[in-house]
């Protein structure tokens, strides 16, 4: 009876792997899988290789420190060859005290579709190329340590955790792996009348782990330079930012970003328009509402 419960066991085991290797027996031929190793480790954990979402470059600080409380909605569209995506994410941002504000932010929805030769170069493992995806959370704190005088900018240092909540590694979409930053932000305020010039750059360190035996982890050189210009009701934002990781073409990213906003008492409407290097090969648009409060 003992012997008759191990081989209906192992019968069940040995139908489930050839069932597995039968619904992705294209994707093993394809890409030489050595029949042992786990699908992880032939992806490519850069964001070169992956959905707009994936790794994404953090943006600048450069909102205005006495600034309400708010919470932020937008959706976002990303084109580039091959790769259709269409998303959603909040953002919630609460100022603590005079020096300390918590923030956080996910793409809560992602619709993706990327034609053969895109999901075969991102190692991807779903046949047709296209699905839902939910992404990664991010929380972040920033710290107020300068405050601006004549000469001096103010100095904000931000500490931002990456989550591994994210789904669909297997088609490239987020890494289900976690991260971390540590960033200088400086801000520089010219007011006259009712228009405000803000010069703002940032300078820090940005990791992420990934699947590679050689490399547990990419650490990378994180920067950014902008320009801000406002008015009571209206303003213009336009920057540059971007990561250099060390492992190669892909793992680069340097984005510019412009963007439209127009304030209406307690909203703020934004139009955003942003296009990357080869390392994040999109053009992009977001449409974004954020929502003050004290």
């Amino acid at each position: 009876m003992r012997n008759q419960i191990y081989f209906i066991i192992v019968l069940t085991l040995l139908q489930e792997t050839m069932a597995q290797s039968t619904d992705f027996q294209w994707w093993n031929e394809r890409h030489g899988w050595d029949g042992i190793s786990p699908y992880e480790k032939y992806m490519h954990i850069e964001p070169g290789r992956m959905g707009p979402n994936a790794l994404p470059v953090p943006d600048l600080v450069f909102f205005v420190w006495d600034s309400l409380n708010y919470l932020k909605g937008n959706v976002q569209t990303y084109f580039a060859p091959g790769d259709f995506t269409f998303s959603g994410g909040w953002q919630v941002y609460y100022q603590a005290d005079r020096r300390v504000a918590i923030s956080a932010h996910m793409v809560y929805a992602e619709f993706f579709k990327t034609s053969e030769s895109v999901r075969d170069f991102r190692v991807a493992r779903t046949f047709d190329a296209r699905g839902w995806a939910v992404g990664d959370l991010y929380v972040e704190t920033h710290w107020l340590m300068v405050r601006s005088r004549r000469w001096i900018p103010e100095v904000i240092l931000r500490s931002g955790i990456k989550t591994a909540s994210g789904n669909r590694l297997e088609d490239a979409r987020f890494s289900d792996t976690p991260g971390y930053y540590f960033d200088l932000n400086f801000r520089k305020v010219l007011k006259k009348n009712f228009i405000v010039h803000q010069w703002y750059s940032m300078m820090g360190f940005y990791a992420y782990q990934t699947y590679r035996v050689d490399y547990k982890q990419n650490d990378a050189l994180l920067y950014g330079v902008g320009w801000r210009f406002q008015t009571r009701t209206i303003g213009l934002d336009t920057h540059l930012r971007g990561y250099a990781g060390y492992f190669g073409k892909y793992d680069k990213p340097l984005i510019f970003s412009f963007s439209f906003f127009r304030q209406l008492e307690s909203y703020l409407l934004s139009v955003r328009f942003q296009r990357g290097n080869h390392s994040w090969p999109f053009w992009s648009a977001e449409l974004g509402f954020v929502y003050r409060f004290f």
